[in-house]
């Protein structure tokens, strides 16, 4: 048990982490380090050859690299950092320019001092520019690669003197443990971030509740006036319920997905029927006519284990962005157009949320359900997916989006079903829910 917990543990930490590939993704610092990238090698190639010549230097092999510093310099979008695209390029740029060229360059110089100093500062920057398990695996693949290049274009056995890796392990080591505390001071600072939003959507409470007071005294006064105050005054303090609502709602998003990244473990039996008809019965909907769009339909029951108030902030927030979706695609809600199905596939539950809004692109799905992404035209805090996968992740099932473009969304939760009961088998299938519109 306690290998197994190990063993859970170790694969956390070393895969289920986010892998942050571009270490402070900001359009200067790419743009820094573009610039750097072009002239610094430029300038190293005039070093080498003018001031202090060494045994091997091409300049076509620096132009080369020294080029790849361009798509740095003029990223094709203000969040570049954050574009699939980009990463894919800046991981090559740094694996080519860094472990690569630079272990190919010391074994072409013959294993030089200067070399090998330089390939120990190359493994300091590399885990400075790139999460540390990728640039674990660059430098093991850089080495081997520009190894067996230097091997065939020598044509002699290349040996490494003890000197020289005992000074590269020390800067390996060295750079692991300094991307390692950097990367947990990262993490502590975005956890310690999130507890302050919690804290401080906690403490909207006390003005909403005297919202909710001055909306019970604008009754009180609607009784001693005549039929037509009584009917703007009751309509004014409904409109202030409603508004009340719905804050106490995004004050609960906003508490639950500030604790996303350390959601504690519960296991509660919770009919997947129940749960979508209580979130969508108490969802805080801005107009009748926007809660008639929803609509329910129960193929079969089952139940599954986890935290039914997490479940309820998922389901809160897949039907916040769907609306949204919808809002911003037309200017009216019809029946079906966010259509919620309960269901058993190959022996796994599924609720699945479709809904007729603006869709999205490949490259929203791509970046969909990171931390801090929003697509909702940054109006979002980029939390609510986030959250939403962590959730139904630590319940041991998957969610899937399938979106295009001005065609929808469709968002698939599969989680393992636990036996259900006889008096939920006996729940027809294909059932319309009450909520949902005759």
């Amino acid at each position: 048990m306690m290998m197994r917990d190990a063993l859970k543990k170790l694969k956390k930490w070393l895969i289920a982490l986010e892998l942050e590939i571009i270490l402070h993704p900001s359009r200067r610092r790419l743009q820094w380090l573009g610039v750097f990238t072009l002239l610094g090698h430029l300038v190293c190639w005039w070093l080498w050859t003018e001031v202090m010549p060494q045994a091997f230097e091409d300049g076509r092999v620096r132009l080369a690299i020294a080029i790849t510093g361009l798509g740095l310099i003029w990223p094709p979008a203000r969040d570049a950092g954050n574009s699939p695209g980009m990463r894919t390029y800046f991981t090559i740029v740094c694996w080519l320019q860094l472990p690569f060229f630079f272990i190919w360059m010391y074994w072409m110089n013959g294993g030089s001092a200067m070399w090998m100093a330089t390939v120990a500062v190359m493994i300091v920057v590399y885990y400075h520019l790139t999460d540390w398990r990728l640039a674990t695996l660059g430098l093991m693949g850089g080495a081997i690669a520009a190894g067996m290049l230097a091997y065939f274009t020598l044509g002699v056995a290349l040996t490494l003197p003890l000197e020289h890796a005992v000074t590269f392990l020390f800067a390996w080591v060295s750079a692991a443990l300094l991307a390692l505390s950097s990367a947990n001071l990262r993490r502590e600072r975005l956890r310690n971030s999130l507890q302050v939003i919690g804290i401080m959507a906690h403490e909207l409470r006390t003005p909403v509740a005297t919202m909710a007071l001055i909306a019970q005294a604008i009754r009180g006064e609607a009784v001693a006036t005549d039929a037509l105050h009584t009917k703007r005054l009751d309509g004014l303090a409904t409109r202030m319920d409603g508004l009340t609502r719905a804050i106490n709602h995004h004050i609960d998003l906003q508490m639950a997905n500030a604790r996303y990244s350390h959601l504690p473990s519960q296991n509660e039996t919770i009919s997947a029927y129940e749960l979508v008809r209580k979130a969508v019965e108490d969802y805080p909907f801005g107009s009748r006519r926007e809660s008639q769009c929803v609509q329910i339909l129960l193929y079969s029951d089952f139940s599954f284990m986890g935290s039914s108030r997490q479940f309820t902030q998922v389901i809160n927030n897949i039907v916040k962005n769907a609306l949204f979706s919808l809002k911003s695609a037309q200017s009216r809600y019809d029946s079906g157009d966010l259509c919620i199905e309960i269901g058993e596939r190959d022996g796994r539950g599924r609720i699945q949320f479709k809904d007729r809004g603006i869709g999205m692109g490949a490259n929203q799905l791509k970046l969909i359900f990171e931390p801090f992404y929003s697509h909702a035209n940054e109006t979002g805090h980029g939390l609510g997916l986030a959250f939403c996968k962590q959730v139904v992740e630590a319940a041991q099932g998957t969610i899937m989006v399938h979106a295009e473009h001005a065609m929808g969304a469709t968002f698939t939760l599969q989680l393992p079903c636990q036996p259900t009961s006889g008096e939920e088998k006996k729940r027809a299938n294909y059932e319309v829910s009450p909520l949902s519109p005759a």
